[in-house]
């Protein structure tokens, strides 16, 4: 009835008063900024192990993708490198002129906790490098990107988490089972706006679980297609991104 709600679980303390106050003390979860608490501190490098970016045999060098850590999973380098990726990671707070600055071929915005909202820096650096870089989002990444493309986004009354959420990609048909762990959700009235296309959708719930733009190289998930462990339905994402470099004007 009333969502989901803050709680406590203690083995030191066996008084209810005390932990329901501690309960009420906990950070509420709506216009918290943690991305920016969980980041990391300075950029680093993670290189590519796999396949080139090209065909086998291809004299190509692997792309360059600039990853924003908003508290991003380790696997998610470990599938942009076997995917034919070096990797930059930078600072939630990195601008977007600081991120071209390292010559990307494309931009990821990776998973992260907290509200999007609160995340303006974020916002403003997607909005810059949307409109110039293939760009990949995942969870909070996707959320952000959907602010970013003048959406708007929403706490869930009952989040998200758990490795067997059903998701339809619209385009297909097909129905993959997905791991999920998010509080928010992007509203579908960004679809009002013809540019941008739901392409899917929670089957639990009839919420937004990844868009892309018509014209512009831009893809996002809500989901965890990176989960470690977890399903594997939604790895070939990656390759879409990977397709989306390649193909980019500057590559083809």
């Amino acid at each position: 009835m009333h969502g989901a709600k803050r709680g406590v679980i203690s083995a030191l303390s066996l008084n209810p008063d005390e932990l329901v106050d501690r309960a009420r003390g906990a950070r509420s979860m709506i216009g918290l900024d943690l991305a920016r608490e969980v980041t990391c501190p300075k950029p680093y490098r993670y290189g590519a192990t796999a396949s080139p970016r090209r065909e086998p045999g291809s004299a190509a060098d692997p792309f360059h993708v600039v990853a924003y850590d908003f508290g991003m999973k380790e696997n998610i380098l470990r599938m942009l490198a076997a995917a034919g990726c070096n990797v930059t990671v930078v600072p939630a707070t990195t601008s977007a002129t600081e991120a071209l600055g390292l010559r990307p071929d494309g931009v990821f915005l990776s998973n992260g906790p907290g509200d999007p909202e609160p995340c303006a820096y974020a916002i403003e650096a997607a909005r810059e490098l949307m409109r110039v870089r293939p760009t990949f989002g995942i969870c909070l990444g996707h959320q952000i990107m959907g602010l970013a493309c003048g959406g708007k986004t929403f706490k869930l009354k009952f989040g998200h988490h758990g490795a067997n959420h059903p998701v339809k990609n619209l385009d297909t048909g097909q129905v993959a089972i997905t791991s999920q762990n998010h509080g928010f959700a992007v509203e579908a009235s960004l679809f009002d706006r013809p540019e941008y296309q739901l392409t899917h959708l929670n089957l639990n719930d009839g919420t937004v679980e990844g868009f892309r733009h018509r014209s512009l190289p831009v893809l996002s998930v809500q989901y965890h297609p990176e989960a470690s462990p977890g399903p594997h339905d939604s790895y070939d994402l990656f390759n879409q991104f990977i397709k989306l470099m390649d193909t980019f004007p500057s590559h083809a």
